[in-house]
C-alpha cells in the first residue's frame, strides 16, 4: 500500500470549490504518494478521523494567512484571506507537530508553519522590507528568478546537496520574526529566511518558493517530495504493525 498524504487546496468562494495546482499532485505520484484532497473545516473530530488515514501531510500555497493569526492587525498591503483554511490548517501544523506526522509547508504553508509555531509575518515584502530583491514574480512562475543560500547541516541541505540554488517566487508576504523552535535553513539574497525546519521533528520543514513547479526537471526540487513520502512510508508501516 502507498503513504497517503493528505494535501489541502483553495477555495473558490464565487464558485463554491475546491483548487488544486496539478504540480502538487504530480510531484507526490513521481514520489510513489497516494495524495488525497483534504476538506476545509473547523470541525476539529473530522480532521482527527482524516488523520487516522494518513501518513504525512502536503500544505500548499494560496491567500494570505490572516494576520490574527500571528496577534497583528490587517493592513491595506495584507492580500486575500481564508479564514476557514487559516483554522484548518493551524489545526493541521499544531496536530502534525505534537504527534511527528511529517509535513511538507510550501509557500502560504510556509507562512501558516511560522504563525503555529508562534512567529510573525512581513504582510507585505516590498513596502515593510524595501531593499528585499523582488520576490513576487507571479509572471514567470515556473523561472528560477533568484538563489537561496543553503545551511549546511540542516535536512534541506542534506536533501539538495547543495549550498545554493535557483528558485522560483510566487508570494508577497515573508517571515519577519521565528521563534526558537524553528531553525532558519535556507534565506534568500537578500536574507529573507526562505526555508525553516521544526527543531526535533523526523520531518517538518517549510520553503517560501514552489518546488513542486520545479520538480518535474529539478532533482533538487522533486527531492523534498521524494523525502516527505519517504517518511510517511515509515509511518505507514508502523501504523500497520500496530493495527496487525
Amino acid at each position: 500500500m502507498k503513504p497517503v498524504i493528505g494535501v489541502t487546496p483553495s477555495f473558490d468562494a464565487e464558485h463554491q470549490r475546491y483548487q488544486l495546482n496539478n504540480d502538487y499532485m504530480q510531484a507526490l505520484l513521481r514520489a510513489g504518494a497516494l495524495p488525497l484532497i483534504l476538506p476545509l473545516t473547523s470541525d476539529q473530530q473530522t480532521l482527527d478521523e482524516a488523520f487516522s488515514h494518513l501518513d504525512g501531510i502536503l500544505l500548499t500555497g494560496g491567500a494570505d494567512p490572516s494576520p490574527s493569526l500571528y496577534g497583528e492587525e490587517t493592513l491595506p498591503v495584507c492580500g486575500e484571506t481564508d479564514p476557514l483554511r487559516d483554522e484548518t490548517e493551524m489545526y493541521l501544523v499544531q496536530k502534525c507537530a505534537l504527534q511527528n506526522i511529517p509535513f511538507l509547508a510550501i509557500c502560504r504553508g510556509f507562512e501558516i508553519m511560522i504563525a503555529a509555531a508562534g512567529g510573525t509575518l512581513y504582510q507585505d515584502i516590498e513596502t515593510q522590507r524595501p531593499d528585499s530583491v523582488r520576490h513576487p514574480r507571479y509572471e514567470v512562475p515556473a523561472e528560477k528568478v533568484h538563489g537561496v543560500m543553503i545551511e549546511e547541516g540542516t535536512l534541506l541541505y542534506e536533501l539538495c546537496g547543495q549550498k545554493e540554488i535557483r528558485v522560483n517566487s510566487r508570494h508577497h508576504q515573508g517571515a519577519k520574526e521565528l521563534p526558537p523552535v524553528l531553525m532558519v535553513s535556507a534565506r534568500a539574497e537578500d536574507g529573507l529566511v526562505e526555508g525553516i525546519e521544526l527543531s526535533g521533528h523526523p520531518f517538518a520543514v517549510g520553503v517560501q518558493w514552489h518546488p513542486e513547479t520545479l520538480a518535474k526537471d529539478n532533482p533538487e526540487a522533486q527531492a523534498l517530495f521524494d523525502a516527505l513520502v519517504r517518511q510517511a512510508e515509515t509511518r505507514h508501516l508502523t501504523r500497520s504493525r500496530n493495527e496487525d
